[in-house]
């Protein structure tokens, strides 16, 4: 089957807070020796086929006061040329630019195919009516918006910005915008996640840190609203991608299920088919 994972982290000890840098070293002893030093490309795209992975939304984050920066510039640079590689940018909150010029430079001129936003990182409330006009850009621009939603376990994060409910305001706000409730709300909202893609049409849940084994339980349903899960490793917070994606093919799905978690809904997203 194909695969795409939809959560790779690219960044290197110049871009992490020291806190995120110890948990990687603990966890990916790999990355910590290869990747936290100096990243390339091509290290990236080498590991990822040694892992079973086609392509990969490598994600930008702005969040100086919990896990670091990694500017928009460095993850458009990084996948320039590298077809596998799909830049996701972010919008930075403490800055005095607006975020609709954010936004609108980072499409226009550095190439990236959507946005990741951190509220529980940056410390902000998804349905704050001031994130409206960025919303309606994104919308209009016909990309895809990823929300980290639950908890968090890294220093100077604020779990309470992670309730998925907020996006229920932003869902009925903007309906053409496509929106991913990662980590479904874990562990604690996962109702919540799952009420909120048989509301709206446009919500999906991104399976990212959510225990695979576990999927069945927590969503039930999940095989009649088949397309709306999409795959996600969180890497380099996991120490490989292979067991997660086999995780996948273990569970009491069908084939059809499968192959849109790990490729067929993330395409459809990102506008690949």
């Amino acid at each position: 089957m194909k695969v795409i994972d939809f959560h790779l982290h690219i960044g290197t000890k110049e871009h992490w807070t020291p806190w995120v840098i110890d948990y990687f070293g603990k966890n990916n002893p790999f990355y910590y020796d290869n990747f936290s030093e100096k990243i390339t490309p091509e290290g990236i795209t080498t590991y990822l086929q040694s892992q079973g992975v086609d392509k990969a939304v490598v994600l930008s984050e702005y969040a100086p006061k919990a896990t670091g920066v990694v500017p928009n510039e460095f993850t458009s640079e990084f996948c320039d040329g590298h077809t596998e590689l799909i830049p996701f940018g972010s919008v930075c909150l403490y800055n005095e630019v607006p975020l609709v010029e954010q936004a609108e430079y980072a499409f226009k001129n550095l190439g990236v195919k959507g946005f990741k936003m951190l509220p529980t990182y940056a410390h902000f409330y998804p349905n704050d009516p001031m994130l409206f006009p960025f919303y309606e850009l994104v919308q209009d621009l016909k990309v895809p918006l990823l929300f980290h939603t639950g908890t968090s376990i890294f220093k100077g994060s604020r779990v309470k910005y992670g309730d998925p409910l907020f996006l229920d305001d932003v869902a009925d706000e903007f309906p053409h915008l496509r929106i991913i409730l990662d980590h479904g709300g874990r562990p604690f909202w996962y109702d919540r996640a799952y009420w909120l893609i048989t509301r709206h049409k446009n919500i999906y849940i991104g399976i990212t840190g959510i225990p695979t084994k576990q999927l069945p339980r927590y969503f039930p349903k999940l095989e009649k609203y088949q397309e709306r899960f999409i795959f996600g490793s969180d890497w380099p917070g996991v120490p490989d991608i292979k067991p997660l994606v086999e995780k996948i093919y273990d569970l009491p799905f069908s084939e059809e299920t499968k192959e849109r978690i790990l490729a067929k809904n993330a395409e459809d997203v990102l506008g690949f088919s």
